[in-house]
């Protein structure tokens, strides 16, 4: 456990160095690089992306799956609510996620929808491999040159 606990306590330490302590005070997120090298691939725009990256600041818990409410997502980017009605449409239509939605009476969803990002860490995990050989060949052949 010591060892885990000087893991974190070094991670923290990097991520203060790079970002200051107040930036980081409200918490971080850790994001998959290959996300960011996968966007294009999985056909996301860039208000659909940024969408997801909202969805993916909420997920503090593996399985615990984000549930925001659209109004704060479209607040947080300057946008409407359906615009970011529309981008989580489109992530559940190329199967990126799954939306599960609640009832208002729930006493902890309120009635906000329930995002299962299952199916887009099934896709990078499947995905990233490739990945990673290609720009690990693009990286050698600049390199190279």
């Amino acid at each position: 456990m010591s060892d885990q606990k000087n893991n974190l306590d070094l991670q923290k330490q990097t991520l203060e160095s790079k970002w200051g302590k107040e930036a980081l005070s409200m918490g971080w997120s850790a994001i998959p690089t290959s996300l960011f090298f996968l966007q294009g691939a999985l056909n996301m725009t860039p208000t659909t992306f940024n969408v997801l990256l909202h969805l993916i600041i909420h997920w503090w818990k593996p399985y615990d799956w984000p549930h925001p409410s659209q109004e704060s997502i479209a607040v947080r980017m300057g946008v409407s609510s359906r615009t970011v009605q529309r981008s989580l449409q489109e992530l559940e239509n190329y199967g990126l996620l799954t939306k599960i939605r609640t009832s208002k009476d729930n006493p902890k969803y309120k009635g906000r929808n329930i995002y299962d990002l299952t199916p887009i860490i099934k896709m990078i995990e499947e995905m990233a491999p490739e990945l990673k050989r290609t720009v690990g060949n693009k990286k050698s052949d600049s390199q190279e040159g």
